[in-house]
């Protein structure tokens, strides 16, 4: 797995692959646009673009990542979910603390854009399925290689406007990690520490 995808695959989604039904109703199709703002966005490497697209608990939550990615403190890093330990823990081993310190969470979005943290396979396989609405929520099939995946696309509508919906991500990735750690009879601090070893360094990081 390539360090920080996961952030960027919270960031939004991408290029669809396939031939989906296209959306019956308005709603339907309003939950699509936000979709297509993302994949054009992401295809475009313009990350930032798509953090106005997600609902304000996702912006809160990739917030308040980067807030204790910047600090350096590891009590903070202690009341994150394991999903979101992964992200902090990563961004420090990504990212310069001078540029932890000054980009903002659309700046870092471009950047991990701009060095491939989530790569053109990653954008080119996924795509979005039948979408349903219910309500102000929606969901639709999120496909990666023309499989459906294990977590949906969601959305909430704020103010109006459809907004993607990360916090599911989250929280399934946090239980998936919570169960790798428990299987390696480790924490989840020291599992998610072994992962990230096991990648390769970036020069930002080489000069810390």
């Amino acid at each position: 797995m390539r360090a920080l995808a996961l952030l960027l695959l919270f960031l939004g989604f991408s290029i669809p692959a396939f031939a989906a039904p296209p959306p019956t109703s308005p709603e339907e199709r309003e939950v699509a646009a936000v979709f297509e703002s993302a994949r054009s966005a992401l295809a475009q490497k313009r990350g930032a673009a798509v953090v106005p697209l997600l609902s304000r608990a996702s912006v809160d939550k990739l917030e308040q990542v980067r807030g204790v990615a910047r600090s350096g403190n590891d009590s903070g890093l202690a009341k994150l979910e394991p999903a979101e330990k992964f992200a902090a823990m990563g961004l420090r081993r990504y990212v310069s603390p001078a540029d932890l310190r000054r980009m903002s969470l659309g700046e870092l979005a471009d950047h991990g854009m701009k060095n491939g943290w989530l790569g053109p396979n990653v954008i080119g396989s996924s795509g979005l399925g039948p979408v349903r609405v219910r309500g102000d929520r929606a969901s639709a099939l999120l496909m990666v290689d023309n499989r459906p995946a294990l977590v949906p696309a969601d959305f909430v509508r704020e103010g109006g406007a459809w907004k993607i919906d990360l916090t599911g991500v989250f929280s399934f990735g946090s239980q998936m990690l919570k169960g790798f750690a428990a299987m390696s009879g480790k924490s989840d601090e020291a599992y998610i520490e072994d992962m990230l070893q096991k990648l390769p360094a970036k020069p930002a990081m080489m000069h810390r």
